[in-house]
């Protein structure tokens, strides 16, 4: 006690301590606020992966299988992301949980993007830590709480979206925190158990979101590129090495989830292999030269868009906003001028200059990387550019967590040049100035946040706010909001009569004119589990033609549809569907068209999607793939096959609408 109080008086009697203090204060204060007064949108997917995986269906195994049958959630598109399914599972259950207790009023606040957004405040306090080690502690602590009032961060609270991206953020920050801790030449030798469990976390990260399997890349080239220039200066680069080797691995092992076993698992589970043409490797090879030079530069503009979005948010604010960004710049310049004179030894020097260069290569090749990195998420899923997503940047987390990492490098650099007392003032008020300019400019991103494709959910979402908020549940409540509150014994039978996001699909097969399945009318397929089944035997004659058709029903939204179909003759010879798929009309007996009326028009060969579409453009429909039909609004798809010779074939098959989640 004696020596407690004298301490305290001493932390109180710092005046600029206690400006830190305060600073600090006021930036928890802003998220702590945003977190609690934004309201979050329900996205439409939120009503059904939340219920998906908060509806009791059995026991251990068949809550383990939801983490593989992604239908309800994914559309059935393969992501290999089963960790981030985990989290998702979690998130629901204490949503349903803490919307039961009257003290929490959060609506549906993502409990893990909550604890992963803190952790990575925690680990950024550590980065600059270890980047300006002469630093107080309170002004680390104010430093590493520029993460967490972006704009994209204060925004996504608003959106209970896939924490996949914070998760994958998350590693990024502890990644690179490794990364510059072993950079130290006093870096003290590590045991193996330290880079296996590293390798352990880069590869639960790499099945949580690809983003993090891109940023785990990123780490590999630029430890090994680092650990070369060391070695030519006989430096130690061992702990570069190990750390590479361990991301190697976990990145091997990630292949191996990603081709073989997750598939394998995927398959036992649905019954159907997962897609494989959305999100695989050779989507990128596939690619024309002038695809690259669009996404580039669309890479470039998302990632600057980001880079202003994280420092000062310049683009959706007004005066007071662009005063305060303005003001940090200039105390950032000024931290820039004065010079301090050192004192070292050449071999210190030296060392310093290869601790330089590293830096360096961390601050270049991490804004490279982001522009690469957003670059193929946009050619992947051209809908990120909506409005809504460029002001939010919920998927972006990643490159906003970089180009801060980076800003804090650059902190480094510029404390190199300038020892003196005031640069840790000029810097730590420069980034507090960030902050409120980002805080005071979040009215308008949240306005441009309500543009695009969620536009017309903002009535609804009001209406459902006022609901979470007084917990009252009535006859004219939405199907989510009688679910949360509704007892475990009845949310079976609400899952089961809830709203869909799709009205299925109907089935035909025809050989020329004739209907060989169903005998008449059309085989119509509800939804995901409601598989048709089909086993007929015809008799054929050599150029026959054999139909396979999927129409929308009502409307072709969620209309993708799984169905692989077989034609065996009595000899044995099979002819399927999925194996003789290819980018060549009419290739092994097989074509690809749309029926609009009485008329068959070919389909048009999109590389990139490994699909044949109704025109080459990314998201056009009708389209088929190897073993998917999806059809347009008023035009039904055809898989048609031309029988190579005269006997009886035994056509089979099992179709069903993935799109439609039951």
């Amino acid at each position: 006690m004696d020596t407690i109080i004298p301490t305290l008086s001493k932390k109180l009697s710092d005046k600029t301590q206690l400006v830190f203090a305060m600073m600090l204060i006021i930036m928890v204060w802003i998220w702590c606020t945003a977190l609690k007064n934004t309201r979050p949108v329900i996205h439409s997917e939120t009503e059904t992966f939340m219920a998906y995986y908060g509806n009791p269906t059995g026991g251990f195994w068949s809550e383990v299988a939801k983490f593989f049958d992604p239908t309800p959630t994914d559309w059935d598109n393969y992501q290999a992301r089963e960790f981030s399914y985990v989290f998702e599972y979690i998130d629901a259950h204490m949503v349903l949980l803490l919307n039961k207790i009257p003290f929490f009023s959060y609506g549906f606040r993502s409990i893990t993007q909550i604890t992963f957004t803190i952790l990575i405040a925690i680990v950024l306090y550590f980065v600059v830590r270890e980047l300006l080690p002469t630093f107080r502690r309170i002004s680390c602590m104010v430093l590493a709480m520029l993460f967490l009032v972006t704009p994209q961060m204060l925004v996504m609270h608003r959106v209970y979206f896939r924490c996949g991206k914070t998760m994958a953020a998350f590693w990024a920050a502890l990644w690179i925190l490794c990364l510059i801790h072993w950079l130290k030449p006093q870096s003290k030798p590590r045991n193996v158990v330290v880079y296996m469990l590293l390798g352990l976390g880069a590869f639960l990260s790499f099945v949580t979101d690809k983003q993090g399997v891109m940023i785990g890349l990123w780490l590999i080239g630029l430890s090994l590129l680092i650990a070369g220039i060391r070695h030519r200066r006989e430096q130690e680069c061992r702990h570069l090495l190990s750390f590479a080797s361990s991301f190697s691995i976990a990145f091997g092992f990630y292949l191996v989830w990603d081709y073989l076993l997750c598939p394998h698992i995927i398959n036992a589970v649905r019954g159907h292999p997962p897609d494989r043409s959305w999100t695989s490797l050779s989507f990128f090879l596939l690619h024309d030269f002038d695809g690259y030079l669009r996404g580039l530069w669309n890479g470039f503009k998302l990632t600057v868009l980001q880079l202003q979005l994280a420092l000062g948010n310049v683009w959706d604010g007004y005066f007071l906003s662009w005063g305060l960004s303005l003001t940090a710049f200039i105390l950032t310049v000024l931290s820039a001028i004065k010079k301090t004179p050192r004192t070292s030894s050449s071999s210190n020097s030296r060392r310093g200059l290869i601790d330089r260069v590293a830096l360096v290569l961390m601050l270049t090749t991490g804004f490279v990387f982001c522009v690469f990195m957003v670059m193929l998420l946009y050619m992947r899923h051209t809908p990120l550019a909506w409005a809504d997503i460029w002001r939010g940047g919920y998927y972006y987390l990643s490159a906003t967590l970089i180009l801060i990492v980076a800003l804090l490098i650059l902190f480094s650099l510029l404390g190199r040049r300038n020892s003196s007392k005031r640069f840790e003032t000029y810097i730590v008020c420069a980034v507090f100035l960030i902050g409120l300019a980002n805080q005071s400019s979040l009215t308008n991103t949240r306005k441009h946040g309500r543009e695009g494709h969620m536009k017309d959910q903002v009535a609804l979402n009001l209406k459902f706010d006022q609901e979470i908020r007084s917990k009252q549940v009535t006859e004219d409540s939405r199907f989510l909001m009688k679910y949360i509150f509704a007892p475990v014994s009845e949310r079976h039978a609400l899952y089961k009569a809830r709203p869909r996001t799709g009205d299925g699909v109907n089935l035909k097969i025809l050989k020329n004119d004739d209907q060989v399945w169903p005998e008449e009318g059309w085989a119509y397929c509800k939804h995901s589990s409601d598989r048709q089944y089909h086993e007929v035997k015809v008799d054929v004659n050599s150029g026959d033609r054999i139909f396979f058709l999927v129409n929308m029903v009502h409307g072709a939204v969620h209309d993708n549809t799984y169905w692989d179909p077989k034609i065996t003759y009595e000899n044995g010879t099979t002819y399927q569907g999925s194996k003789g798929f290819s980018g060549t009309q009419g290739k092994n007996g097989w074509y690809y068209q749309s029926k609009a009326g009485e008329d068959y028009v070919n389909l048009v060969y999109s590389k990139p999607y490994k699909s044949w579409k109704i025109d080459n453009v990314d998201l056009g429909q009708p389209s088929l793939n190897a073993s998917r039909q999806h059809p347009g609004h008023g035009i039904d798809c055809a898989r048609v096959f031309v029988v190579p010779k005269t006997g009886t074939v035994r056509i089979t098959g099992a179709p069903v609408s993935v799109g439609t989640p039951y």
